[in-house]
Order: structure tokens, then sequence, then C-alpha cells
């Protein structure tokens, strides 16, 4: 009988089954061979450019936010304090658009601006006078004045046309026997806001905590009984 007859061949078969040991294989292992041999699903192809487009999405929703109106309050004197605090973080961050000095450029400050000033707070050894500019704010046209302390604080003066604003009684703080301002805050800087005939005027500083409000007090006596801003005839 040949080495290589189908005789030969069974009687091998049949001694591997009966002499040699079986194992059973682990169960990590038969799971891993079950999976490896189910059909892969195909993902649909128009998923992956639906997710991408989303995430787009949402990168340009996220951006967007902090450029979003913020809700205008109702309140009149709120609305103004939010732009004249917004008009002083601009020049905080970058400065006057066009500094001028006073008296020198009194002639064109009060010509842009529609507001003159017969008296005008040059700065002390408080306060030091940096520059002037005429502002746009709801509508209206105004003055800026731009002074900065001894710690660095920036100190806005800014003065615009508006008879009879209300101020709220409830923030209304008595200086000196004399004066009654509204202090008011907005986006972590504080604003002394008042009346000055048909004028609304505000001083706006980054100073917030107790210390900070005694000295914004003097600062607002120093520029009001120095500064007589009327409208221009």
């Amino acid at each position: 009988m040949s080495a290589h007859s189908p005789d030969s061949d069974d009687a091998l078969g049949a001694r591997l089954r009966t002499e040699l040991r079986r194992y059973t294989a682990p169960v990590y292992l038969r799971g891993s061979i079950g999976q490896s041999a189910e059909p892969t699903r195909a993902r649909p192809a128009w998923l992956a450019p639906a997710l991408a487009a989303a995430a787009t999405a949402l990168v340009l929703v996220l951006a967007s936010i902090p450029f979003l109106p913020r809700i205008l309050p109702a309140d009149p004197a709120e609305r103004l304090v939010r732009s004249v605090v917004a008009e002083h973080t601009r020049a905080l961050m970058w400065g006057t658009r066009r500094p001028e000095g006073v008296p020198t450029a009194l002639p064109w400050l009060t010509e842009q601006s529609g507001i003159a000033l017969p008296k005008f707070f040059g700065g002390d050894d408080r306060l030091v006078f940096v520059g002037a500019e005429p502002v746009y704010l709801e509508g209206r046209r105004g003055m800026a004045l731009y002074y900065r302390d001894g710690d660095g604080h920036l100190v806005t003066y800014i003065a615009l046309p508006y008879p009879g604003l209300p101020l709220p009684e409830a923030r209304r703080v008595q200086i000196q026997n004399r004066w009654r301002p509204a202090l008011m805050s907005d986006s972590g800087f504080s604003a002394w806001v008042w009346r000055q005939g048909d004028l609304a005027c505000f001083i706006v500083a980054d100073m917030v905590s107790e210390s900070d409000v005694e000295r914004f007090k003097d600062y607002f006596v120093r520029l009001r009984v120095s500064t007589d801003p009327v409208p221009a005839n």
C-alpha cells in the first residue's frame, strides 16, 4: 500500500483524533473570531459630511456669542450708562480717536460735540488730563474728557444732551450735602450719573470696591466743581 493512499491518510487522521489532546478556546478568542466573521456595516455616505457640517456650525455659533448684542435695558439711565461704559472701554483699549487739548481745540470740540465748556477741569495732583474728543452715543452728540490718576485708572467724563433724564432714586448718593448723583454700574465699571441743566453727565472708572468708591467720590467733586458743560448756541 502506497504511503499516500487514502487508507493510510484515514488511519493517520484516526490516530490524531484519538491520541492528540484537545483544548477549549478562551471565551475572548471565540468572541473575537465571531466578530471578525460578521460582515462590516458600512456607514451611510451622508453621515461624515453631515457630522462635519454640524461641527462647523457649532464652532461658528460659539465664536459669535461674544459679539451678539445684549438686550438693552428699558430704563433710559441704565441704557445710557451701558453706552457710556462701552465708550470708556473703547478708549481704555484703543485710546482716543483724536485726542485734543483744551482749551486749544475748544472751538473745534464745541462745533463737533454741540457742547461748550465755560469752565473746564484741566487736571491737578490727583487727576491728569489726557485728552478730549466728541462722541456720538444713543443718537446724541456729546463730549468726552479723559483723565488718569496716580494708579493708572482711566477716568472718563462724558456730557450728552438729555433734558429731564430720570435718575433711579434708590441709587442716589449724598455727597458733601450739595449733590445727589446716582451711582450705577455696568460690566465691572462704576459710573456717577447726574443732570446738569439740559445735559446728562457721567463719570466712569473701574473703581468698584468700597475704598475705590470713596476715592471715586473725590473725583466726582473735583470734576463737578470745575467743569461746566452747556449746550452750544
